[in-house]
């Protein structure tokens, strides 16, 4: 389970995201508990899920309302509706409230009713070019080596890993930037974490009810198998609280690799342990959906070997690995991290 590869026409490249169909908001009213019963204008925390027509249930309280009216902009989220309108009786709301929009209810013979459709979300990404250099003298070069082979080839293997990893680092933790303070154009490409919108910090210990917790909000949209990438960390607290959860025969092989795979009733989590998620870093795992994830190399930029890169009059060589790429991470809410682990907690 790995990143879909889609090369980019330009270095700044751009995509349209539709948020999920949800059917669920909050009251967003903080006084709504002093306007008893009757009150029929409601401040929620997302009204573009209404219109005229459609049918509201409280799970709370069990009533069900008809929505009369939506105005969802910039400045207001706001819906007017009938209260009580089914056969239970309308009782006084709280601040948060959960409503849910259970379908619309038309008239016999009525018109279409009124469409909603949100405007898709811009999302802009640049490309980040990525150099890894490694040299050697001439002397070096023609020197016979005690661990024989040549040091170019073995300096070519060591660096192809280095810039692998370095690619890795960026795709994770990398935030977008345009400089030319030098005069010249560079770009930082923005990775996985700046897109991510939910994030819970477990603050120590992580139970598994609160491992539980976070797969409930992680699974809320998207796929139903997901990557998660985690530390050693986390990745021994998941070990202790799964059990005869965790299912290695039948794991996602990813280059080469089986990886357990953890079944649970939101989703079934394909865990793959990350060395580089450590020290800072060490208690983080991100739950990712990679339907949803692009690797964005520019056209013929993707990672490459530049040998002999060195000036003329240079007594040695010099080569490089070179690649330019970006991110594409598109509804962000199919995705979800967790910091703050520091191991397990009974």
């Amino acid at each position: 389970m790995k990143a879909r590869k889609e090369a980019a026409d330009t270095s700044e490249f751009i995509w349209y995201d539709d948020e999920p169909v949800g059917w669920w908001t909050q009251i967003d009213d903080a006084s709504i508990s002093d306007s008893g019963a009757n009150t029929t204008t409601l401040k929620v925390k997302d009204a573009s899920l209404f219109a005229e027509h459609d049918i509201i249930k409280v799970p709370r309280t069990g009533e069900i309302m008809s929505v009369t009216e939506s105005t969802s902009n910039d400045s207001t989220q706001q819906i007017k509706v009938v209260r009580g309108y089914g056969t239970t009786t309308a009782a006084p709301l709280a601040n948060e409230d959960w409503l849910m929009l259970t379908a619309s209810a038309m008239e016999q013979n009525s018109n279409a009713p009124a469409s909603k459709l949100n405007q898709p979300t811009k999302f802009t990404n640049y490309t980040q070019i990525v150099r890894t250099t490694f040299d050697e003298s001439m002397t070096s070069a023609h020197e016979l080596k005690r661990a024989g082979g040549k040091e170019r080839n073995r300096l070519r293997a060591k660096k192809l890993l280095e810039h692998r990893l370095a690619i890795a680092r960026v795709s994770l933790w990398g935030e977008k930037k345009e400089d030319t303070s030098s005069g010249k154009l560079r770009r930082l490409t923005a990775g996985i974490n700046s897109f991510i919108t939910k994030r819970k910090d477990m603050g120590g210990g992580m139970t598994e009810a609160e491992w539980e917790a976070f797969l409930e909000e992680g699974f809320e949209y998207g796929s139903r198998t997901k990557l998660f990438v985690c530390s050693r960390t986390v990745g021994g607290a998941i070990n202790m609280i799964a059990q005869n959860k965790i299912v290695t025969s039948s794991g996602e092989e990813t280059y080469g690799i089986r990886l357990p795979r953890y079944r649970s009733f939101h989703g079934d989590v394909i865990i793959a342990v990350d060395r580089s998620l450590e020290k800072a870093y060490a208690g983080y795992g991100f739950l990712l959906d990679m339907k949803n994830i692009k690797y964005r190399p520019l056209n013929g930029r993707d990672t490459k070997l530049h040998p002999n890169i060195q000036a003329n009059d240079v007594d040695g060589w010099i080569d490089e690995y070179l690649t330019e790429f970006g991110m594409m991470v598109r509804q962000p809410k199919t995705h979800a991290v967790l910091f703050g682990c520091t191991g397990y907690s009974p």
